[in-house]
């Protein structure tokens, strides 16, 4: 064979950062399989194992054509015979043989390229009948590959071993399951800024790039590789020479963040003396470590849908929940931890099955309107997180609130709460401080009116502007129109914290150098960010003058249009922290 030649890819870059190493394909809902060479003695009894899969996936297909015909009949039945026609497809087969005897690599590989390559030529027909057909070729590559299973190589160290990331897309279920102590960054076919790929790499501090036009067809399970988030490379095959000089340049970034990080312990406040509160977004319990370690005060977000949801066919209990949230109570003392309730439903994973699906389930039954209509769940969640509180200062906060409506049906629950554990005898905090997440623009709207009833706000920048400027921020026709410096959006972060409680940013907006001048210019009290953003942040705020950013706020909220906004957000931040735009 001839030796790799190095290739490089472009893409969006989304979270900065260099790293190298083994590349880990995964399909949609199916991983690729592991990689490995083979001989000539070996073709024989390659394509006995590719023969009998193909027998195994045949007889499941048929048996499931049978039972479906026999339940719904010959229509929803001929959907199997579509997929049994493509499991002998003269093309396929075609390529496949000309494929194996050209790499000579493992049948699995070979057969999932293939396929791959046919998916990717039908996703972008005219006809839509052909696109829709997809869908079938995916489900027959699994089953093939799930058939072929027992006979997988050792090689599938590449399964656990540390890995980069190459994906279509990774849905938020994806990213949820995903190993991250072992993942070393994320590169997807689509994407953009504000994907849930982009989200998790930068609150997780893995570089990742997205938008890699035909990534699932130039790469392969195995390759060695550089992924550079700084300009938006995935290099494939890297030479001697281009790892050498990415092992340079990882080091310096390593050696300067690191004097980031050293800086912990120094006051997060602007130069002429304004405090402003810099917590942790964490969601996964092997983040807890990472709190104290980058200086947080505590953690302004802790996202529990994930340890709530973690794939299970149920929730934890009440003692589960009290454990793991008294836990991190302890590990951030004397700092405080503000729990987010279950935010299921919308792009998140339900901990039941719908009755019915939804047409739109961002606007749907998600957050705590989930809560709302399951109340014991609710209250097992509350009076765990309440029992929690008795160890160390713990706040609670509701996301998807709309209106002040809500927020009397959470304080009588929350009264209820309190009831029962004096009932029980348990001990909890009676003042811990109670909050909503402002997302829904009628909830900025109402602020001056939630603040009767709530000790602080948070803000989740991400929700509030897709349905502020009615954008979805994961549809990728649409997400370049996803603009957080939008007027409108200014305009009501700038409202609710006018409002006079305490008011934190969590959303992305706080983890953008670009713009921390402009939410500090707002009067924001706390910015939110993930672990590791927060060196980053400190040494912004450290560097601004508080003064000069409302003035230029007053000046934001004014302007017409995002782009002047932005312009005007990160003329200040490079005048005042040109060093972290390097």
């Amino acid at each position: 064979m001839t030796p790799d030649v190095e290739i490089r890819l472009k893409g969006l870059p989304v979270s900065p950062g260099i790293s190298m190493g083994m590349l880990r394909v995964e399909a949609r809902g199916c991983a690729a399989p592991p990689l490995r060479s083979i001989t000539p003695e070996e073709t024989p009894h390659e394509w006995d194992r590719f023969e009998a899969a193909l027998q195994r996936t045949e007889e499941e297909l048929n048996s499931l054509r049978d039972r479906i015909r026999k339940v719904s009949g010959d229509m929803e039945a001929a959907i199997f015979d579509a997929q049994i026609l493509f499991l002998r497809d003269s093309m396929v087969m075609k390529a496949l043989h000309k494929e194996f005897d050209r790499r000579m690599q493992n049948m699995e590989s070979v057969y999932y390229a293939v396929v791959q390559n046919f998916m990717e030529a039908m996703r972008h027909v005219d006809d839509p009948y052909l696109r829709s057909r997809v869908t079938d070729m995916a489900d027959v590559l699994q089953r093939v590959l799930r058939n072929m299973a027992p006979a997988r190589s050792a090689a599938h160290a590449a399964d656990v071993e540390s890995h980069l990331l190459a994906a279509y897309d990774l849905t938020p279920s994806d990213t949820a399951d995903l190993d991250t102590s072992r993942v070393l960054g994320l590169v997807t076919e689509v994407g953009s800024a504000v994907s849930h790929t982009a989200i998790l790499a930068r609150s997780l501090g893995l570089p990742a790039l997205v938008d890699i036009p035909q990534l699932m067809l130039k790469t392969t399970n195995g390759q060695q590789a550089v992924l550079d988030g700084y300009n938006g490379l995935l290099i494939l095959n890297p030479t001697e020479e281009t790892t050498t000089h990415y092992r340079h340049l990882q080091a310096q970034k390593a050696k300067a963040y690191q004097a980031l990080v050293e800086m912990k312990d120094l006051p997060s406040e602007t130069r002429d003396g304004r405090r402003i509160r810099l917590a942790a977004n964490v969601q996964f319990a092997h983040e807890f470590d990472a709190i104290a370690r980058c200086g947080a005060e505590g953690v302004g977000l802790y996202r529990t849908e994930f340890f709530l949801l973690d794939g299970s066919s149920r929730l934890p209990d009440e003692e589960a929940q009290y454990r793991h949230y008294r836990e991190l109570v302890e590990k951030c003392a004397p700092h405080e931890v503000v729990f987010r309730t279950l935010d299921s439903g919308g792009d998140k994973l339900p901990f039941e099955k719908e009755d019915a699906k939804e047409d739109n389930p961002f606007l749907g039954w998600r957050g705590i309107r989930v809560s709302l209509s399951r109340p014991d769940i609710f209250k097992q969640q509350l009076r765990a997180i309440m029992r929690a509180s008795a160890h160390g200062r713990a706040a609670v906060m509701f996301p998807m609130v709309s209106g002040v409506t809500e927020v009397k049906e959470i304080r009588a629950i929350i009264d209820e709460c309190r009831a029962e554990l004096r009932a029980r005898g348990e001990a909890f905090d009676e003042q811990m401080r109670i909050g909503v997440m402002i997302e829904v623009p009628s909830a900025a709207m109402m602020a001056n009116v939630l603040t009767r009833y709530v000790d602080f706000f948070s803000i989740g920048t991400n929700d509030l502007t897709q349905y502020t400027i009615a954008v979805d921020r994961v549809n990728y026709r649409v997400a370049q129109m996803f603009r957080p410096t939008h007027p409108g959006v200014v305009r009501l972060i700038s409202h609710t914290i006018e409002a006079g409680i305490p008011t934190a940013i969590c959303g992305e907006m706080g983890g953008n150098l670009s713009l921390v001048p402009l939410l500090v210019g707002l009067g924001a009290s706390e910015i939110s960010v993930g672990t590791h953003r927060l060196p980053l942040i400190r040494f912004a705020i450290r560097h601004l003058d508080y003064e000069e950013c409302r003035q230029m706020a007053q000046q934001a909220l004014q302007a017409s249009d995002s782009k002047t906004i932005r312009a005007l957000s990160k003329a200040l931040a490079l005048k005042s922290y040109p060093s972290l735009f390097d």
